[in-house]
């Protein structure tokens, strides 16, 4: 997965005040910047590489701009020919701060419409957002996509477990840098997921805080169906 360090991280994060929590167009990066880190990352040695460890897919995750999913739109469209010859896919997953929204405040719809119309990118959806945004996102990417004619992408959710991420010192009486909400106190993440699943994600997951035991007992709950 490539993610560009230290631009980011979930969307719902809390930091010690205003300043350490920029959200603007490209978390203030030059978009030559970014461009740059993208295309060194899907440099030909690595795809080779990637080939030859028999890897399917390359994620493009917890991206919350909108500036970036252009760009990184641009590199594999630079980069097409390359991919095509290893068999390489692409899905690129959002970080998302409402229904509507990316974590710089740009669109869900606009991003989908970017991805939509780039070949290179099979599936598209959400990560490292709060669980209870999922299905609402799921309908504005099923909309998005269909309204774009690209219905064949596959759409890819995989949360986190709602816990607010401390981007920021502990304080007195916090061990981790995770913080726990009431509105998950009673949630389950199989149950979860059999409803994105029903709402029409092709791929579940999970991503910060959620188990191994979490995902067998997915797992365990599909095998009944």
């Amino acid at each position: 997965a490539t993610t560009i360090p230290r631009r980011a991280e979930t969307a719902n994060r809390e930091h010690n005040d205003k300043d350490d929590c920029f959200r603007g167009e490209g978390y203030g990066f030059k978009a030559s910047d970014i461009r740059l880190y993208f295309n060194a990352r899907l440099e030909e040695d690595i795809l080779h590489h990637a080939s030859k460890c028999d890897v399917a897919v390359i994620a493009f995750e917890t991206v919350g701009d909108l500036l970036e999913v252009k760009i990184i739109c641009e590199v594999l469209n630079s980069k097409s020919d390359l991919l095509n010859e290893k068999a390489l896919s692409t899905w690129v997953t959002l970080t998302c701060g409402t229904e509507d929204t990316v974590d710089t405040g740009g669109s869900v719809t606009s991003c989908i419409e970017v991805l939509a119309a780039c070949p290179q990118v099979t599936g598209v959806g959400v990560n490292c957002t709060e669980p209870h945004l999922v299905t609402p996102i799921i309908g504005v990417i099923k909309q998005a996509l269909r309204d774009c004619d690209a219905e064949e992408k596959l759409i890819v959710v995989y949360p986190n477990s709602g816990e607010t991420y401390l981007s920021r010192e502990l304080r007195d009486g916090e061990t981790v840098h995770w913080k726990k909400q009431t509105r998950y106190k009673d949630w389950k993440f199989a149950d979860a997921a059999l409803e994105w699943i029903d709402s029409g994600a092709h791929i579940v997951g999970g991503c910060c805080r959620i188990t191994a035991q979490d995902i067998a007992q997915l797992v365990k709950q599909l095998g009944k169906l």
